[in-house]
């Protein structure tokens, strides 16, 4: 509490200074900041209908993946009418699984409401039974090749310093690479890492909006970029990637992977990132 006081303090003795103060939130949780005028909240995992302060939302920096797959140059795939759709990630085994995750999930939303916790760890709907449920959706759609490999673990419960956890880190990135598309859903946080690494690899991310803000959406087109689902419309994902998918042509199918890599080298590498952070902050704070 002492620490908040400070805080506030500090935030106030700027705005009567006119200056902005710049507040990073990073990590899995969503942390509400104090309402001035003059802070801008930097978030890795924001929410759109929670923000209460300007907030620029933060996407994941990650190694270049082409160096886990040992090749130099992105290689497009070709257009084949039926479109295959990838997922290498961690889902729920079984409703009891499901079910004792929504009881944490509970517990903490209700801590945060009574305030004796200032965090909120996101919805009641694990996002572990929320992959499982679309992975269920899409396994049934006779017009969509699917290319799944599920996990019971976050990254298969493997130790970084492990020579198998690398094995199976570039058996996730081969998954993305022989896809046409990647299903991105949040995980613990309101983000997914795996949208980035689909960028990079140039292939399409299936972005499923859980309430997100993505990043420079007042420069990027993103529903050029992916196939975009509102998290409302689940059970029409099939038919979203599909006429995704046949709105292209051999030709800018393959330009489409491009324009991906592209995107994450010029807004989403670190340098690229770097770069965009500077021009945005400086609109921010001289607006």
């Amino acid at each position: 509490t002492d620490t908040i006081s400070v805080a506030d303090g500090l935030i106030e003795e700027a705005r009567k200074n006119g200056k902005k103060i710049l507040i990073w939130v990073t990590g899995d949780y969503y942390f509400s900041l104090p309402q001035f005028d003059n802070v801008i909240g930097l978030y890795t995992s924001p929410y759109q209908s929670r923000q209460n302060v300007i907030t620029i939302p933060l996407p994941v920096i990650i190694q270049d993946p082409h160096s886990y797959l040992e090749i130099d140059t992105i290689n497009t795939r070709d257009f084949n009418v039926v479109p295959s759709v990838g997922f290498c990630g961690q889902s729920d085994s079984n409703l009891f699984v499901s079910f004792i995750k929504m009881t944490e999930l509970a517990l903490q939303n209700l801590c945060y409401h009574l305030n004796l916790i200032k965090f909120y760890s996101g919805p009641l709907i694990p996002p572990t039974y929320l992959r499982k449920k679309i992975l269920n959706i899409l396994d049934r759609k006779s017009n969509l090749n699917t290319n799944f490999i599920l996990r019971d673990r976050y990254q298969g419960g493997e130790s970084k310093k492990k020579d198998t956890f690398q094995i199976m880190r570039k058996e996730f990135y081969q998954n993305i690479y022989h896809s046409d598309y990647t299903l991105c859903v949040r995980g613990t946080g309101n983000f997914s890492a795996r949208f980035y690494e689909t960028l990079a690899l140039g292939r399409i991310p299936v972005f499923i909006n859980t309430d997100c803000i993505l990043p420079f959406e007042d420069e990027i087109n993103w529903k050029e970029h992916v196939v975009w689902v509102e998290e409302n419309e689940l059970t029409d994902i099939g038919i979203k990637i599909s006429d995704f998918h046949n709105s292209l042509d051999k030709v800018n199918f393959k330009q489409l992977q491009l324009k991906n890599r592209l995107l994450w080298e010029k807004y989403f590498s670190f340098s690229g990132f770097i770069n965009k952070l500077v021009l945005h902050l400086n609109k921010k704070l001289n607006s």
